[in-house]
């Protein structure tokens, strides 16, 4: 990462609250709020049931186009990862996410909720066609996550992985028209990536051959994620139930992921979240992870 990537001027308060609040979501993170925020593509309403398909050249058009929204200001979000198994308790982990971009690679500095005797572990994501994940642990070193690591739960026992925030197929080459439909109210094209050489193994190892991605029609943005195995089946999703206006951008405010195989259900909701920030550089940097990021000022 460059030198002149992240860079402040700006004093930091202690629980780094401003005015500005929203209610803000970062799945598929900047790519949603940032894809809402450009021009509607086409005018549907909720009596328009038709979803035209695409040719060759719009398809590819389209997809190009979804691609570049990427990227943006950084953001500071208080969060909940909820856990609902399909037998037992729910269960709930609080969390701190700093989002920033380099380029049009997503980084997330996740941070689990400390109590009052110790902080919690942290984790460093950078996104990308390869990404890369970084973990600190009280009492421990920080540690480069090996690639296939990036596949397992952020947490364990909850559907929710760095693989799934970095979102690393967006950038893969191999990539179909799977054609149009709607996703709940959302006028949607579907789109099928397939892993690289270097993904591939990684990804049969947990059983999935494919990626396939709904993209609103109306604004350059995913609103569901499936996991698809060898028999074309879904073996787990993602889908963004609730966003909202707020001025001029559009908020994410839930995401749910769904294990078709388990049954179980994790959701990741933002409580609140302060956006259009410039955070210091150091925060993105693996090198910080033992620091709490309140003390990073460069």
């Amino acid at each position: 990462m460059g030198a002149d990537l992240l860079h402040t001027n700006k004093p930091h308060r202690g629980r780094w609250r401003a005015s500005k609040f929203v209610l803000f979501l970062f799945l598929i993170v900047g790519i949603v709020s940032s894809g809402l925020n450009g021009q509607v593509r086409r005018d549907f309403s909720r009596t328009e049931r038709t979803v035209h398909p695409l040719d060759e050249v719009e398809a590819v058009e389209f997809l190009e186009k979804f691609r570049q929204v990427r990227g943006g200001q950084d953001s500071i979000l208080d969060a909940r990862l909820i856990h609902y198994p399909r037998r037992g308790s729910k269960s709930i982990v609080p969390l701190r996410i700093y989002s920033g971009w380099q380029g049009s690679a997503l980084l997330l500095r996740v941070e689990m909720e400390s109590d009052e005797f110790s902080p919690g572990s942290r984790f460093l994501f950078q996104g990308g066609e390869n990404p890369a994940g970084w973990v600190w642990r009280p009492g421990g070193e920080i540690e480069a996550l090996p690639p296939e690591e990036l596949l397992g739960p952020l947490i364990e026992g909850m559907k929710l992985s760095a693989f799934d925030l970095t979102a690393p197929y967006v950038d893969w080459v191999d990539v179909e028209y799977d054609g149009p439909d709607r996703v709940g109210d959302s006028p949607v094209h579907w789109y099928r990536f397939s892993p690289t050489p270097e993904w591939s193994d990684r990804m049969e190892s947990v059983g999935i051959v494919a990626v396939r991605v709904a993209i609103d029609a109306r604004f350059d943005a995913p609103v569901r994620v499936e996991y698809l195995d060898s028999g074309d089946d879904v073996l787990r999703s993602l889908e963004v139930r609730s966003f909202k206006q707020v001025k001029d951008t559009w908020i994410v405010r839930r995401l749910e992921g769904f294990d078709d195989v388990t049954r179980d259900r994790s959701e990741l909701r933002v409580d609140e979240a302060e956006v259009e920030l410039t955070l210091p550089y150091g925060i993105f940097s693996p090198d910080t992870l033992s620091m709490e990021a309140i003390s990073i000022s460069d």
